[in-house]
């Protein structure tokens, strides 16, 4: 048997016969790498070979033996170290009805897939970070694999469908109670009196909508539509939220939602990712938003005994704007005006009601203001008023809770890098895959696409 170091040595005789003198090591790296590469294809290939010929001749989806179709037939998949090519043999399932291929389903490669699980990996991976033309390039340099834009393209969006139908298993599952244990059953056990935070929010993105076909549209009186909400949120636990040495808070995990398919789908998502971290263990399960009606709605209807919490920087914006309307945007009065209920929102118990019951007092005065002031008055004090039972801060502080919703915020600013690049348009069916795709990688669970994943260095 050729031991580890004839191997080194043999490695090495071909390094130096390629003249590798006076050379980087990134240039040495790469020959490396050039040098093995042939080595590395012929091992894969008859590990390949030996698996094909191990898998017993049953159908990998009911176990049923297949009745043989054809011995031995060629395929050519395109590995990280080039092409590989295997027989294997394939039959007709008497209980299924299909024909099926035991020793592809073993190795874990699909009939529409020309590529190994690992290059899969990678188109997946590449498409996750930057539009496929610009990721053509960067694949060739970092892995040595010559994939072009349109096959990197293909293989991310069948990966993207992949991960959505594996994301709509996940809201069958909400559906039904047995399907709700299912998934309460994936999560961790949680400390004692632990709080879950769910913060919600949305953000526009852009598709092609009725392509070519926008002055017709509107010759006929109808505006085409662009711009379309993605319902997004975080859910974590209160004890995962920590402060780096910065001074700046970071949560160690969370989970993910993000969704293209409207607010009944998105409501099923979220159930079902809260689920998975531990809903139904939480003692308090604390809701954030922007006040927006959908997302009180939406908390209302799924997360039933939930406290739900205003942002507080979306009320202290709301006061800005007031004092803007009524002392002039970024005037010194307007700022001290509103100085005093900031600290009032902050520092009291009842901040919320004291903020209101001096608005009120001050609408008494309305000959001091004009018509809009009075309307922006009366406005603001409504908006206040609904929120009022939203906006604990003080004790939010007391208890460590967020009092605002800057995890959402972010996580809402991760996903648009992605998908709100300059010139970037998009299709319902491309962004909801490349989403759910996201997704799925955010959430850690990319090993339910790859199950090598889960075992790597």
């Amino acid at each position: 048997m050729i031991g580890e170091d004839e191997v080194v040595e043999w490695v090495y005789g071909q390094m130096k016969a390629a003249d590798t003198e006076d050379r980087d090591m990134g240039s040495l790296e790469r020959t490396v790498d050039r040098v093995t590469l042939e080595v590395r294809r012929r091992v894969l290939e008859r590990l390949v070979q030996e698996a094909a010929d191990r898998e017993e001749f049953g159908c990998p989806v009911c176990g049923e033996m297949l009745t043989v179709a054809e011995h031995r037939r060629r395929r050519t998949v395109d590995s990280a170290f080039g092409p590989i090519r295997f027989k294997r043999s394939y039959g007709l399932c008497p209980h299924c009805g299909q024909y099926r291929f035991p020793a592809d389903a073993a190795l874990g490669l699909h009939a529409r897939a020309t590529t190994s699980p690992r290059v899969q990996e990678i188109c997946a991976l590449m498409a996750l970070r930057a539009p496929v033309a610009q990721a053509e390039d960067d694949v060739r340099r970092l892995t040595g694999v010559g994939i072009s834009a349109s096959s990197l393209h293909r293989e991310a969006r069948r990966q993207g469908e992949r991960a959505l139908e594996l994301r709509q298993k996940q809201e069958l599952l909400t559906e039904r109670p047995d399907g709700v244990a299912v998934l309460a059953a994936r999560a961790p056990s949680l400390p004692q009196h632990s709080t879950m935070v769910i913060e919600i929010d949305a953000w526009n993105i852009r598709e092609r909508d009725h392509w070519g076909q926008t002055e017709a549209r509107r010759k006929a009186g109808q505006e085409p539509e662009r711009w379309h909400w993605v319902y997004t949120a975080t859910v974590f636990r209160l004890d995962q939220r920590a402060t780096k040495a910065s001074g700046r808070p970071s949560i160690a995990d969370r989970g993910y939602v993000a969704t293209r398919q409207g607010l009944e789908s998105f409501k099923r998502q979220l159930y079902a990712e809260a689920l998975q971290r531990g809903l139904l263990q939480a003692e308090t399960v604390l809701v954030l938003g922007d006040g927006a009606v959908w997302i009180w709605n939406l908390a209302a209807d799924t997360f039933t005994n939930a406290r739900q919490r205003l942002d507080l920087y979306h009320a202290k914006g709301h006061l800005w704007a007031l004092a803007g309307e009524l002392y002039g945007h970024g005037s010194p009065e307007a700022q001290a005006w509103v100085r005093p209920y900031l600290r009032w929102l902050d520092q009291r118990k009842d901040g919320a009601l004291d903020v209101i019951e001096s608005l009120e007092q001050l609408q008494r005065t309305l000959a001091a203001f004009d018509e809009k002031q009075q309307q922006a008055l009366a406005r603001e004090i409504a908006y206040l008023t609904e929120h009022k039972d939203r906006m604990d801060y003080k004790q939010a502080r007391k208890q460590g809770q967020p009092g605002g919703s800057g995890a959402i915020e972010s996580t809402c600013s991760q996903y648009q890098r992605r998908f709100k690049l300059t010139g970037q348009f998009w299709s319902l069916a491309g962004d909801e895959a490349l989403l759910a795709l996201a997704t799925l990688h955010r959430n850690g669970r990319w090993h339910h696409l790859f199950p090598h994943d889960r075992d790597r260095p």
